[in-house]
This record gives C-alpha cells, structure tokens and sequence, in this order.
C-alpha cells in the first residue's frame, strides 16, 4: 500500500511542477503591449470679411464711411434721386483650413419686401460658390431706387441685413 501512496505523491508532485512549470513559462512568454495616442485637431474654420470699399456711385452719397467687423458689413448711403445707385465692393476671406462652399443667402428677399419697396438691394454672390481654403471673394452690393419711381415715399430709409452662409465642402 506504501507504493501506492508513494505514487500518488510522486504524481500529485509531478502535476504540481507541471503546473508550476507552464505558470513560469507563461509569465516568461507573455507581455504587456500598451498604445498610447494622442490626436489633435488642427482645422480651422474661419470666414471673414477683411474689406468693404466703396465702388460705383449713380446719384449716390456716402453718409459714413463704410466699416466691417470679422461677420459684418456696414454702409450708409443717400439716394438723391429715382435711378440712384450705389455699389459696394465686399471682400470675404477664407482664413481658416477648411474648403468651404457658398450655401444660400439670407435677407435679400426680405429687404426688398419692406418699405420702401422702390429701394432694393443686391448681391453678386451666387449659391454653391466655392470659397477654398486661403483664398477670397469679391462681392458687389448694390442697392438701387427705382428709375420708374414717380414719388418720393414717405419712409425715406431702408436697412438691409444680408448673411452669406458657408459650409465646408466635402
């Protein structure tokens, strides 16, 4: 019965180093792989205006001076007679990184729908107008009196907001 017991042991021992064995050759096979990243974004997106500059003038005077801020584009201007006109030359830059497109423009419509109806404006910009990274447009403001105007209305003043909304192209 000794024998017996002795085997037991001795395979119970054997396992035991076999485990123990493969524990130590596991850990010696095996290693830690870490990934470590770091990701940045460095686009910019950045449409201004970076002029506004009187241009043509039909029967028109310039009140103030025209100015511009990074989004806005201020002119004030006196009409002197039916058929007056002034144009204002606009430019938009596209300082920023990202390729951009010309969606629509907003305010016209709604300008021009306002009294005094004979006092319209305009712009030359059109919809879907590529503006690529780094480059810039100029655009023509006009706003106009009817020449076919028979009176002088009774509003004589007439503001116009106009927004040109951009996109990044694909």
């Amino acid at each position: 019965m000794s024998t017996k017991k002795n085997n037991k042991t001795l395979i119970l021992v054997i396992l035991l180093l076999v485990i123990v064995g493969m524990a130590v050759g596991y850990a010696a096979l095996s290693q830690v792989i870490q990934i470590n990243g770091t990701a940045n974004i460095t686009a910019q997106w950045k449409i201004m205006f970076t002029n506004i500059e009187e241009g043509k003038m039909n029967g028109a005077e310039t009140n103030t001076e025209p100015s511009y801020t990074a989004t806005t584009a201020n002119f004030d201007v006196n009409l002197l007679y039916p058929g007056a006109s002034a144009q204002y030359l606009v430019t938009v830059e596209n300082k920023g990184s990202i390729d951009a497109e010309l969606i629509n423009i907003d305010g016209i419509e709604a300008a021009n729908a306002e009294t005094p109806t004979d006092i319209t404006y305009s712009i030359n910009a059109k919809e879907n107008d590529p503006l690529p990274s780094g480059s810039k447009k100029d655009y023509i403001v006009t706003v106009q009196w009817d020449a076919d105007a028979t009176e002088i209305p009774e509003s004589k003043t007439k503001t116009a907001t106009i927004t040109l909304n951009y996109q990044q192209t694909d």
